[in-house]
């Protein structure tokens, strides 16, 4: 039977800061004439000084229309069933770091496609964050077992991140928006990667070695005497 994770103090934190920021953005922009989705979100057309924050407030921007009303949610929900369930597994510190990951990977990439095709598009929403965590949680748990899908369907991890590719290239073939297709890549990608880095075996520190001093050690003596004599 279906059901959802626990809410996690910093999931808890981030659906309340997502959900906060845009109902700002609605009286700004709907109520204030403020063109605060033009500031937050991504132009992935032109490289500029606009571009150093918005490659950090992309995942907060979102459109204000009533239609955005039901993605949002959308988002939110999804952001709860996929990235509490990996703060559980790893902590705080990782999932802070793996929202930050995935938003610059999907931002990275989306600017480079964004730079080459002449069609205007803008990157905005946690997608991003989502998408990346999806793909994290499932490729942390690759070879074993499996995973139930919503508690219905049952597959193994690595299908699951197949799923989110599909579905992705069916946005891009209903919307031609390469730009979209681009950054969901990316963060899916650095959802995968960001599991390689915390998989990587630790490196050895080597050990200074001592300077021999005027004085050597050598070994003698009787059995019933130290061992090592100066």
């Amino acid at each position: 039977m279906f059901r959802f994770p626990p809410l996690t103090p910093l999931v808890k934190k981030l659906l309340v800061a997502l959900f906060g920021t845009w109902i700002a953005q609605i009286l700004l922009q709907n109520w204030g004439g403020v063109p605060i989705f033009d500031v937050l979100a991504l132009d992935t057309r032109s490289l500029g000084v606009h571009t150093l924050w918005q490659i950090a407030t992309h995942v907060f921007a979102f459109p204000t229309g009533p239609q955005a009303v039901f993605s949002m949610l959308i988002t939110l929900v999804f952001l709860w069933w996929m990235l509490a369930p990996f703060e559980l597994r790893f902590g705080q510190k990782r999932t802070i770091q793996l929202c930050i990951v995935t938003a610059l990977a999907s931002a990275a990439l989306a600017l480079f496609i964004g730079l080459i095709v002449t069609s205007p598009s803008r990157l905005y929403g946690a997608q991003a964050i989502l998408l990346g965590s999806i793909a994290a949680f499932a490729w942390s748990y690759r070879g074993q077992g499996r995973m139930s899908f919503f508690g219905v369907i049952d597959m193994k991890p690595v299908h699951i991140i197949y799923l989110v590719l599909a579905l992705s290239a069916l946005m891009f073939i209903t919307s031609g928006d390469s730009v979209a297709l681009a950054a969901d890549i990316g963060a899916i990608g650095g959802g995968m990667a960001f599991i390689e880095w915390l998989r990587r075996p630790p490196t050895r520190r080597r050990r200074p070695r001592k300077k021999r001093g005027s004085l050597g050690v050598v070994q003698g003596g009787r059995t019933d005497e130290p061992r090592w004599l100066n």
